[in-house]
């Protein structure tokens, strides 16, 4: 690290000045140098998704696939997963049992299940190297593909760093390789495409120059817009924070970034019409989770409240599995937020700000907004603070490129808070569904590291989810 600042003039790059908001490259790179990374980590993903990850929240949206693909329809009643899949992600409306997942994500993966049933015979309900293949291709092409270019856009965006460019490779490759993002890039998720659409829209809003200025802000909030549409709470505020950044910028450019974001939310608006009648999602609707056969209804279903949230928010930030635990390098994040909202470089500052925003309210909305504390089940970490962890690391890496005098401590403390980071994210990718608190018990290394947690108390855990019957004797 080089002490210099992250903020400095284009002049002698050759760029063109950049907008409100945006970064200057102050560290430029040939083009195949921010691609690379990401081609090689989608090319490791192959061999690590081929063995299935399975959860029900990955059956709820196969089954959606399956239905839009060999059925022309959302409803899954008739789905020959229903039943040994036990998810209990559904709902009922009008009759009709649906995923309760938002139907934007499975919708996109459906052109690959095409390819697969019409082109090559290959289903779901086939045998089993059938749904082997399945599960491979719509995980490696879909979820594999766009962690890869979250790596792409976190490339893109250290180019505006003032570190050498071998220092920003290597902190490229060390967020794919240690932190959620390998957790979660093995398994069909929303958590992990929402992260590379987040990811893609800052990059195109922070690189954003005047020759393609157009087409950048399009692209920025298409992928905003899409974020949106598979992960809400993250996704809409980033399509709020970057419509400001705009807004600020021009008044003409905001339009076009609306524009961009239109499309995938007018795609899930009537997606989700289908199913819920309106564009609102099927959370909102609490009664279509009350149904004869419902996990919701039965006795291990019914939410009851086992402790104040305040201490839940401890759970989730620095418990056992929570986000500072498992990925240790967010308290380099959060300190580089910090510093950028007090530098004197007005870009980085509002940046920062939008970011340390964002997840302010992401924390808020997940501790005291969402209305059970179990929402995460099974699943390894908090998954659901994946999306805004590529920003939070960016502005790490920010922190790490303004050190002088301490350089050499803080570039050690990030190594080892990398290597922490590492333990997690491999023992996540083994088995994304199980939490780690649970696996601990039996695995020595991730009970050694569990040590490291501030907060000790694991009242939120939640162990298993039994299988469920087929709802309602199929609901027909």
């Amino acid at each position: 690290m080089n002490g210099q600042p992250t903020q400095s003039a284009p002049a002698s790059t050759g760029e063109p000045p950049h907008p409100w908001g945006g970064w200057p490259v102050v560290r430029p790179v040939p083009a195949w140098r921010v691609w690379v990374w990401g081609l090689a980590y989608w090319l490791i993903l192959a061999p690590l998704t081929w063995s299935p990850r399975m959860s029900g929240n990955v059956f709820s949206r196969y089954m959606t696939i399956e239905a839009i693909v060999e059925r022309g329809t959302l409803a899954i009643e008739r789905s020959p997963l229903l039943r040994r899949s036990g998810s209990p992600d559904i709902v009922r409306f009008h009759g009709h049992f649906y995923s309760d997942k938002p139907p934007v994500l499975p919708a996109i993966a459906c052109p690959i299940y095409a390819a697969l049933v019409f082109v090559g015979g290959i289903r779901f309900s086939g045998p089993v190297e059938q749904f082997l293949l399945s599960n491979f291709a719509l995980t490696w092409g879909v979820v594999g593909l766009a962690s890869s270019l979250t790596l792409v856009a976190l490339r893109a965006m250290l180019r505006g760093v003032a570190i050498p460019p071998r220092a920003a490779d290597l902190a490229t490759v060390a967020f794919g390789l240690a932190s959620p993002l390998l957790t979660y890039a093995v398994t069909f998720n929303n958590h992990s495409v929402a992260a590379g659409c987040v990811a893609g829209a800052w990059a195109f809003m922070l690189t954003e120059g005047s020759r393609k200025a157009g087409r950048m802000r399009f692209a920025s909030g298409l992928l905003a817009g899409l974020a949106a549409t598979v992960d809400l709470p993250v996704g809409a505020l980033t399509v709020a924070g970057l419509a400001m950044v705009q807004l600020i910028r021009s008044r003409s450019g905001v339009w076009i970034y609306l524009a961009g974001a239109f499309g995938p939310l007018a795609l899930h608006s009537g997606l989700q019409s289908l199913v819920t009648g309106t564009p609102l999602p099927a959370e909102m609707y609490p009664t279509a989770f009350e149904y004869p056969g419902s996990f919701w209804t039965s006795p291990g279903g019914v939410w009851k409240e086992t402790g104040p949230r305040w201490l839940f928010g401890l759970d989730f930030l620095v418990g056992r599995q929570g986000a500072f635990t498992v990925f240790p390098a967010f308290w380099f994040g959060l300190v580089g937020l910090i510093g950028a909202m007090v530098s004197k470089g007005r870009s980085e500052r509002w940046s920062a700000s939008i970011v340390a925003g964002s997840l302010a309210v992401l924390v808020w909305y997940y501790v005291w907004g969402v209305r059970r504390t179990d929402f995460a089940g099974t699943s390894f970490g908090v998954r659901h603070m994946l999306p805004i962890t590529p920003m939070v690391y960016l502005f790490g890496v920010v922190a790490l490129g303004r050190t002088r005098r301490w350089s050499v401590v803080a570039v050690g403390l990030f190594i080892a808070a990398m290597t922490v980071g590492g333990v997690y994210a491999v023992k996540g990718m083994i088995n994304p569904w199980s939490r780690a608190e649970t696996r601990a018990e039996t695995d020595p290394l991730l009970r050694a590291v569990q040590r490291g947690a501030l907060f000790q108390g694991g009242t939120f855990r939640v162990d298993f989810i039994a299988p469920q019957p087929n709802p309602g004797g199929g609901g027909r």
